[in-house]
């Protein structure tokens, strides 16, 4: 049975503090004095001003020092800059002392295969409910990471109340203090810059006013919210990893958002993800409820269901979901520091903050310890459902037989990480197609099959009845409710194949691990006349690390045939009088670095298509790269780019701030990144603009994404030839009609159906409407450089209302276009009227400037980290261009 009663009575008879002690998180507690408070070792009581992550680790292993019989504390990765990520563990003793006997019941739970059912209820009837509770994911939402503190205080300390005991009997609560130690100290940093006699309210203030790009994202300005399945990050990937460990049954992620706002707890708004479970659903509405009853005691305001939807996977409340845990987001409206004022002349304190998310994370610790029985049976049931269900729909089959089996290799391992089972087929066989040795198996009827499902499946979709909703809202004039991107399908992420097969192949396979290397390797290649690389991710990794080392490469620019065999364009060739006598060793080095392969072949000598000395066989030059930054770049934008050149394919970028692009000596650099962004024109001023057009008719390469093409697009800009197009009108209506000089009318017009009224009352010069995160095919220009070594098709994730004109044959080139209506959408959804406007449209432009390269990319192919079938177009742009100019 589900109880609510006791979790009020905990928190409402012991926890609540009367007006007059309001800065007291916990009155009448009877605290053991052995338990260190924490001004006796961070200087300061819990919530009255902000603490630096290193105090906060401090303070956690200081607890863990005074009552190691009731919590462990442990380091589950560092930060790129080398901040410690750590949890820590309370519980009874006894669970305590039987901690990894506790971590292998919640793992075998998680299995039914390997647990039959009399052990399956013996450790349900045993277990206590592992809680994971997740602070501060983004840094400069601070009252999370201050309320862990007073959480593992009080669990610990608290004395004479039967209900903390409870808790400690009945769960481990696994807390994770700071998932973004980086992103934090920098706001703390800037925030106590500009500190005063007193911290300022005024969100005008400097305290107020937070620089760019915030504390919200890590070190590579990531959104580490949104990086659980793309787990680019070591945040994210050493979180993950953390968690699979652990099996937790209720994971709450807690947050902070405008200060405006009061405190926002599940049950979440629409659309739910349909891969989530009726029993986790209710389980939500239960722990919902019973924090409800708690802020009403309380006297702090919430709201439900009115935000926050459930439909993305990559969030920190999603992605556990699909292992089986009950995962909640918690929200408090934020003071982002020490105090602000809101809109209506109040203040929020961080105290206020800080005792909103103790109580929250009390109500969800005892939530769980009097649904303990609940909880642990339904998690179980979760993963037997998850293996019938992939019974009955079979397995997914990768080839490596795709435009580039790099990326199959590289997605098939990104899968495993995640907990996935991935099998390697030791034979050829036959299951929906004929396939090799070596072809990726991932058999549904597995603990993870709903993980793997809602990642890779293109067509799992938004609820009918909601999209009718967001028409409705639309021929109103008002915005979508989708919270996110509503497509991801990480096949056509990576560009690779993937087979959804009904039967499950019979195929003998090999686990294959998140960590196993990529293999690359050298044939033939000691008596080489000349090396040769295939395009895709390794080909281009290869790349970068060959430039990097000093060799000589060319890039084919077209198809050819040497020594009997067909190499596409894009190829990369490295003949030995071009390189130095260490060459070979050199190339096995790389190759066995990157994963490459490299054939060698005994002559130079080619039958079809260029030879490789001619000047359609480019030498690629190691470019000098600037990165605009700052303002007004998107953070997670410049953050995405500089991520993916320099650790995705080991490469140095120099990063300028965009308003000292104008004054900078750009002559030593090749190629100028702009990223997604707004603005500009307006930082850069006309003598920036200009210094960025000289610099490229000098023979430089200026590429930008998303925002950034749209300023290159514009006629004050004199760069791009390119126009934005504003919304289209239907043949049945269109703009209202101005009355003529005298007249009171219009002349009437006839409106056939919505989507025409939608039309007619669009505003004059008004954009198409904006559309939520999806995937679009698109085609690629193979006769262009640029496409040189990617595949004829792609897709692409589009969001907000840009589309563009084509260019003219005389202006430049459409890279890339968006397919016709008819196939233009690959996942997701997307409304009548974009897909009409969007077919054919260009997604990447190219042009000439003088003696250098203009290319556009009217959406961002880097954008979150896992869009990486655009990596060889996008790279291609950074590495191959500077080859094109003069």
């Amino acid at each position: 049975m589900i109880r609510l009663l006791s979790v009020v009575a905990l928190v409402c008879g012991l926890f609540l503090a009367p007006a007059a002690q309001a800065q007291d998180l916990f009155p009448g507690a009877n605290l053991d004095a052995a338990i260190p408070a924490p001004e006796s070792v961070i200087g300061h009581p819990v919530g009255e001003r902000l603490t630096p992550v290193s105090d906060i680790h401090r303070y956690l292993e200081t607890l863990a020092e005074a009552a190691p019989d009731r919590m462990v504390t442990g380091e589950y990765g560092r930060t790129w800059q080398g901040r410690r990520l750590i949890w820590a563990a309370i519980s009874s003793p006894e669970n305590i002392a039987r901690l990894d006997q506790i971590r292998a019941a919640s793992r075998a739970l998680a299995d039914p295969r390997s647990t039959d059912a009399a052990t399956a209820q013996r450790l349900i009837a045993e277990t206590p409910a592992i809680v994971w509770l997740g602070y501060s994911v983004h840094g400069n939402e601070v009252g999370p990471a201050e309320a862990s503190m007073a959480v593992a205080r009080h669990v610990l300390a608290a004395r004479g109340d039967p209900r903390i005991q409870r808790m400690l009997e009945n769960t481990v609560v696994v807390l994770i203090p700071t998932q973004n130690p980086d992103g934090r100290d920098r706001f703390i940093t800037t925030y106590r810059a500009g500190q005063g006699l007193v911290s300022d309210p005024d969100p005008q203030s400097v305290q107020g006013d937070e620089p760019w790009p915030s504390g919200r994202f890590n070190h590579y300005l990531f959104d580490l919210n949104r990086d659980w399945f793309a787990q680019t990050q070591p945040e994210t990937v050493g979180h993950a990893a953390l968690q699979m460990q652990w099996k937790p049954q209720v994971v709450a992620d807690i947050h902070e958002m405008g200060t405006d706002q009061t405190y926002f707890f599940p049950p979440e708004a629409d659309p739910f993800n349909p891969l989530f479970t009726p029993s986790q659903l209710a389980m939500r509405e239960v722990i919902g409820r019973a924090h409800g009853q708690v802020f009403d005691q309380a006297g702090i305001d919430y709201f439900t269901r009115e935000y926050f939807d459930a439909f993305y996977p990559g969030y920190g409340d999603n992605w556990p979901g699909y292992s089986g845990a009950i995962a909640m987001t918690y929200e408090q409206g934020s003071a982002r520091g020490d105090v602000r004022r809101r809109s209506d002349g109040s203040l929020l304190t961080l105290f206020e903050t800080v005792r909103s998310q103790f109580l929250i994370s009390l109500s969800t610790i005892d939530a769980a310890a009097v649904n303990r029985q609940q909880l642990m049976s339904d998690f179980h049931a979760y993963h037997a459902s998850a293996i019938e269900e992939g019974r009955r729909l079979g397995a997914i089959i990768l080839p490596r037989t795709g435009f580039d089996p790099g990326a199959a290799d590289r997605l098939a391992r990104s899968l495993a990480s995640q907990g996935i089972e991935v099998g390697v087929a030791q034979d050829g066989f036959s299951a929906c197609g004929s396939h090799g040795a070596g072809t990726y198996v991932i058999d549904l009827a597995q603990p993870a099959g709903r993980l793997a499902r809602v990642l890779m499946d293109p067509d799992l979709s938004l609820p009918e009845e909601f999209t009718a909703e967001q028409e409705r809202r639309r021929a109103q004039g008002l915005d979508h409710q989708l919270y996110d991107i509503a497509a991801w399908a990480l096949p056509l992420a990576y560009n690779t194949p993937a087979i959804q097969c009904g039967s499950r192949p019979g195929v003998a396979v090999t686990p294959l691990s998140g960590d196993t290397p990529l293999t690359g390797g050298v044939i033939d290649g000691q008596s080489a006349a000349a090396w040769i690389v295939r395009p895709g991710l390794s080909g281009m990794r290869f790349l970068t690390a060959a430039l990097r080392d000093g060799l000589n490469v060319r890039s084919l620019e077209a198809p050819f045939t040497l020594d009997g065999r067909d190499w596409p364009a894009g190829s990369l060739v490295l003949t030995r009088g071009a390189n130095p006598d260490d060459a070979s060793a050199r190339i096995a080095r790389i190759a066995a670095d990157t994963g490459a392969t490299v054939q060698g072949v005994t002559d130079t000598w080619v039958t079809a298509g260029p030879s490789l000395g001619s000047d359609r066989a480019a030498p690629a030059r190691a470019p000098r790269i600037v990165l605009a930054w700052d303002t007004p770049t998107s953070p997670t934008s410049a953050g995405g780019v500089r991520w993916l050149i320099e650790r995705a394919y080991g490469y140095p970028v120099t990063i300028i701030r965009t308003r000292d692009l104008g004054g900078a000596d750009l002559s030593a650099y090749d190629v100028i990144i702009l990223p997604d962004g707004g603005g500009y024109g307006g930082v850069l001023g006309q003598g920036g603009v200009t210094a960025l057009r000289d610099w490229t008719r000098r023979g430089g390469v200026l590429i930008g994404l998303g925002g950034a093409m749209r300023f290159m697009a514009e006629p004050s800009s004199n760069l791009l030839a390119v126009r934005r197009e504003g919304g289209a009108v239907t043949e049945e209506a269109s703009a209202p009609a101005e009355p003529a000089e005298g007249e009171s009318t219009v002349p009437g017009a006839i409106i056939t159906d919505p989507a025409a009224l939608r039309d007619a009352i669009r505003p004059a010069g008004g954009s198409p409407d904006s559309i939520p995160g999806v995937l679009l095919r698109a085609a690629t220009n193979s006769d262009h450089w640029l496409s040189a070594g990617v595949a004829p098709e792609l897709s692409i994730l589009v969001s907000g209302a840009d589309i563009y004109a084509p260019l003219r044959l005389d202006q430049g080139a459409n890279v890339v276009s968006f397919a016709g209506p008819d196939d233009l959408l690959a996942a997701g959804y997307i409304w009548d009227e974009n897909r009409a406007q969007l077919a054919y449209k260009p997604a990447v432009v190219a042009q000439s400037l003088g003696g250098g390269q203009l290319i556009g990319f009217a959406h961002d192919p880097t954008a979150r980290g896992f869009m990486r079938g655009l990596d060889v177009l996008f790279l291609n742009a950074v590495f191959r261009g500077p080859s094109y100019t003069r």
